[in-house]
């Protein structure tokens, strides 16, 4: 058996490269595969990636298979079924006895228009759902359990449940694992990961208080929609954290990429976590061809655990990460857009070398009258560290639509790669004066005071003011929505519009806001999320466009998650674009 200390040093601050040739012979004691956030729909044809990662979990021969939530899209009785059919054509000649334990988490998803409910009541039904969803799908577990499998463990809550989770039992069952099984990890499966710990810092902040006590907690959650080759989807601190991700689309204003609804991703990513006495080793996969990313770097964390030695604190990462950079000579291009709606084209090249970045951030500077520069606007956008090697463009291309510019006014673009903790690598620039622009749309309303003309309110169902602090709201993490006056939205299903919003906000690092564009009754997005930015951003412009997908849609300007801060929107204008 190797020593702890000794592991330690094989391992130092980040997991130890060929893992696989050290610990060559040695087999694990449990091996678990993880899927979430899946989103099928109501037929067995949505359930192609499900089949993709059950096949591979059959060839890695492992011993327990967890869908850690949102099975469905929505509650889809059929899309249960369907699922179960899935399962029973990829173990198809394997007896009962012979396969991998089941385990499922039950989130908000699968209760979303149980029977039909409106969205302000689809939580009062929540339990009869999970019920529901139990039996079509055919699960052992319900949204509460707990037990054990090889001796290891495990613990599954719910997201959601009608009369809220009950906190107190989620504590004794990870507290009773956690005193009957000393040193060996405690597996808990949840949903929402708890607050601040993966990815950009969304999660449940009594999660995170009740994990904090029990440094055994190895939890394994999904909901935020990002990608397995994050190296923020593991995180420890108080406790071992990790984020599968989805097996769905992810990114999509979601990811903490500031400044538009960037397009969303397709994700193909599940884990295999193979638990032996001295470590755990998570080991990430492509289900569409069983390619391991990283295989020669997996995630590898010793055991017992040790907070002050984990390799995957916060302190033994950010800021000894190497950043992104772009070869000697690279440059940015700008030229007059194509698109009809003007603006100009930024062409971005890609990096050099190894890491590959997180995203690109993009800087839109103005220079005023009086020949100062000062930041426009920021616009993120996810670069190809996600993607496999093959897949990786040559470069990138980014519109910046004619709402961003006043015609003849010079600007400059500065960007910079940037790694998963936020540090910049170089940043290139280029100026250029903005081109004139024949596109012609209806303003339809316009203000440079809109938060006296129209109401802010504290969030869907309460309807109460949001209160000021000057000329800013004040915003805590519950939603607010700014609502337009009467009749800007008038017109056909089909009829598009653009927002063009200078805003300023105050608020911590993250998680920060997102805004988005929702029809509340029924409740339909009718854009993608944009991401605001940490600390005092000064003034941005974002430009958010839609099309109606409804004739009697009304849209409200939706300030969701993030947390306490303020926000004021300095001016406003929306346009009816002519048709497509």
């Amino acid at each position: 058996m190797i020593s702890r200390r000794k592991f330690i040093g094989c391992v130092g601050v980040f997991p130890l490269v060929g893992a696989g040739v050290a610990f060559a012979g040695e087999k694990p004691l449990l091996r678990i595969g993880v899927l979430t956030d899946t989103h099928i729909g109501k037929t067995r044809s949505t359930c192609g990636r499900v089949k993709l990662a059950y096949d591979l979990f059959r060839r890695h021969a492992v011993e327990m298979i967890v869908n850690v939530g949102d099975v469905a899209d929505y509650h889809y009785p059929t899309g249960y079924a369907a699922y179960r059919k899935t399962v029973e054509e990829a173990y198809a000649g394997v007896s009962a006895a012979e396969r991998p334990k089941e385990l499922f988490v039950y989130a908000a998803h699968d209760y979303f228009d149980y029977k039909g409910n409106s969205r302000k009541e689809w939580a009062q039904h929540a339990t009869e759902a999970y019920a529901q969803m139990q039996r079509h799908i055919g699960a052992e577990n319900g949204p509460y359990a707990q037990g054990s499998i090889k001796g290891f463990p495990y613990v599954v809550l719910p997201q959601v449940m009608t009369g809220g989770v009950d906190f107190a039992k989620c504590e004794k069952m990870i507290a009773d694992a956690a005193a009957a099984n000393p040193g060996k990890p405690v597996f808990v499966f949840a949903h929402e990961p708890p607050a601040v710990t993966t990815r950009c810092g969304t999660g449940h902040p009594k999660k995170r208080a009740i994990f904090n006590k029990y440094p055994q907690v190895v939890n394994i959650s999904g909901h935020t929609h990002g990608t397995l080759a994050e190296e923020r989807a593991i995180w420890q601190g108080e406790f071992t954290s990790v984020n599968v991700g989805c097996l769905q689309k992810w990114g999509s204003g979601r990811s903490g990429v500031v400044g538009y609804s960037s397009p969303a991703n397709q994700n193909y990513g599940v884990l295999i976590v193979d638990v032996y006495s001295s470590r755990i080793v998570f080991r990430r996969f492509d289900v569409r061809d069983g390619t391991e990313y990283r295989a020669e770097n997996p995630w590898m964390i010793p055991w017992p655990f040790d907070s002050a030695s984990a390799p995957y604190s916060l302190k033994n990462r950010k800021d000894i990460y190497a950043v992104p950079h772009f070869a000697d000579g690279s440059m940015l291009t700008v030229e007059a857009s194509k698109k009809e709606s003007g603006g100009v084209l930024l062409t971005i090249p890609v990096t050099s070398g190894e890491p590959r970045p997180f995203v690109y951030r993009v800087m839109l500077d103005r220079l005023d009258d009086e020949g100062k520069w000062s930041v426009h606007t920021r616009r993120d956008f996810i670069g190809d560290v996600w993607q496999r090697e093959h897949e990786r463009p040559a470069k990138y291309e980014q519109e910046f639509p004619s709402a961003y510019f006043e015609p003849g006014r010079k600007y400059r673009f500065r960007v910079a790669p940037v790694n998963f903790w936020g540090r910049e690598g170089e940043m290139i620039e280029v100026e250029f004066a903005a081109p004139e622009c024949n596109f012609k749309s209806e303003v339809v309303w316009e203000s440079s005071n809109p938060m006296d003309e129209c109401p802010m309110l504290s969030n869907v169902t309460q309807k109460t003011l949001q209160p000021r602090d000057g000329k800013f709201c004040k915003l805590d993490n519950h939603y607010a929505w700014f609502v337009f006056p009467k009749g800007v939205w008038d017109g056909e299903q089909g009829t598009r519009f653009r927002l063009v919003a200078d805003i300023h906000t105050i608020q911590k690092s993250g998680p920060t806001w997102t805004l988005v564009l929702v029809n509340a009754q029924p409740w339909k997005y009718g854009s993608g999320r944009v991401c605001t930015p940490g600390g005092d951003s000064g003034t941005f412009r974002y430009v958010m466009d839609l099309s109606k997908k409804e004739a009697s849609h009304v849209y409200h300007l939706l300030i969701r998650e993030g947390g306490e801060g303020k926000l004021r929107i300095e001016r406003i204008r929306l346009e009816r674009l002519p048709p497509a």
